[in-house]
């Protein structure tokens, strides 16, 4: 159930062909996808920009096949992947970091919204194939360039997405196993999600269960007709290989590469007495539905999805507060890797180290983490205040550093700093 709110919360996917948004808002009633167009329900943000005339930059739409060339050279259509490739873009006489560039086409698909903008806190989640620390670095400046906080700005992968899509759907199409089926790098795959509610809370999981490559290397130099059936054919055998031995209450087949032009026999069988569905938004519906239970929108499901981007262990210190020995907590398990970002401030009582407690968040042995601070100025006990940052750049590996603040005007900070990594 959503509840009302002044804030716009979006869902924003990004890949190599496209960007697809999804809203939402108080002033309707569900996640809605935003379209290039008014009259095109489900239309795609093309993922490129030229420049016009007077040299304001303008999404690339591709029509006009005779003018490509010209556009091209006054502008960009291979955004996504120069991005991955962390390439310097060269267009209109300048050159452009990524993260640059990437702001100008987030502030391009941001005007689309700009109705809605007015007057409204921004709270954005971006879903990508697979999140590593670079598209997480580039994604949220590329956003902060355009006036957003980091508080406002989430992130996910697409599995993320699926899940976070489906749970807020009605329970009877994911009460047992939802299966996904998608065409990447040239073949079709198919995901589980499995919710283990023997657990609690109970953890949700999608896996990749089954893969066929769809090339020119299998097609082995067949006719289209022949083609065609030959792809049905694979298509059905991968299908069996995902529900075997499982109870699947729904399908989603992701994008525009399943067409019943060809895969007859196989849509036949997915929708045979179970519920099948087709379409491009999920990925990007997925996001906003996140980022709506993330900022208190929606109601929780009682479950943590243990995706691969998910943290498994607990990180904390015990330390004197107010008097009395505690624990205090400065990562949780269960949230994604690039959302654990934790600064704290604390003043040192003769000690000479820090002490860092990892466990994982099901049942298992403490571990101590020692971290020392070699160089640090000798002062009066409580006369040293620190700084410590903690953040991941993956699911497994850990940062910490430390700053000597000094303390106020009675001990100047030194300058220096120690870091740390911790691999889980």
């Amino acid at each position: 159930m959503t509840q009302a709110t002044n804030e716009l919360v979006l869902g924003i996917e990004l890949n190599e062909q496209y960007a697809q948004i999804t809203y939402y808002h108080q002033s309707v009633k569900e996640p809605m996808t935003l379209g290039a167009s008014a009259d095109a329900e489900h239309a795609l943000l093309p993922m490129g920009m030229r420049q016009d005339s007077r040299g304001r930059w303008q999404l690339w739409d591709g029509k006009d096949g005779a003018k490509e060339t010209a556009q091209q050279q006054s502008g960009v259509t291979d955004l996504y992947n120069r991005i991955e490739r962390k390439e310097t873009v060269l267009c209109c006489g300048r050159s452009y970091e990524p993260q640059e560039f990437l702001a100008v086409y987030f502030q391009l698909c941001l005007s689309k919204l700009k109705l809605l903008t007015k007057d409204t806190k921004l709270q954005v989640m971006v879903t990508v194939r697979e999140l590593d620390d670079w598209w997480s670095t580039v994604i949220v400046e590329a956003l902060e360039r355009n006036g957003l906080d980091r508080k406002q700005i989430y992130l996910q992968d697409y599995l993320s997405s699926f899940y976070y899509h489906t749970i807020n759907q009605k329970k009877e199409l994911w009460y047992q196993d939802v299966a996904l089926l998608t065409y990447e790098d040239e073949a079709i795959v198919g995901y589980v999600l499995h919710i283990d509610r023997s657990t609690r809370p109970a953890i949700a999981t999608v896996t990749p269960v089954a893969r066929q490559l769809m090339n020119e290397e299998v097609r082995a130099g067949r006719g289209d007709i022949e083609w065609q059936k030959e792809k049905d054919r694979l298509f059905f055998e991968l299908l069996k290989k995902v529900f075997e031995r499982r109870n699947i209450s729904a399908s989603y087949l992701m994008g525009d590469y399943f067409n019943k032009s060809w895969a007859e026999r196989s849509i036949q069988f997915l929708c045979y007495r179970r519920h099948a569905f087709q379409g491009r938004n999920l990925y990007s519906k997925g996001a906003c539905y996140a980022v709506m239970e993330r900022v208190g929108l929606t109601e929780g499901h009682g479950i943590i999805f243990g995706g691969r981007d998910m943290i498994e262990r607990n990180l904390g210190m015990e330390m004197s507060v107010r008097g009395k020995e505690t624990y205090y907590p400065l990562v949780n398990a269960g949230i994604n890797w690039y959302e654990a970002h934790h600064v704290c401030e604390f003043i040192l009582n003769g000690e000479r180290e820090l002490r860092v407690l990892s466990q994982p968040m099901a049942e298992g042995e403490k571990v101590v983490h020692m971290m020392r601070f070699p160089g640090l100025p000798s002062r009066p006990e409580r006369a040293t205040r620190l700084r410590m940052t903690v953040w991941f750049s993956s699911a497994t590996c850990c940062h910490i550093e430390v700053e000597d603040l000094g303390f106020g005007g009675l001990y100047r900070s030194s300058g220096l700093s120690w870091k740390r990594e911790l691999h889980f």
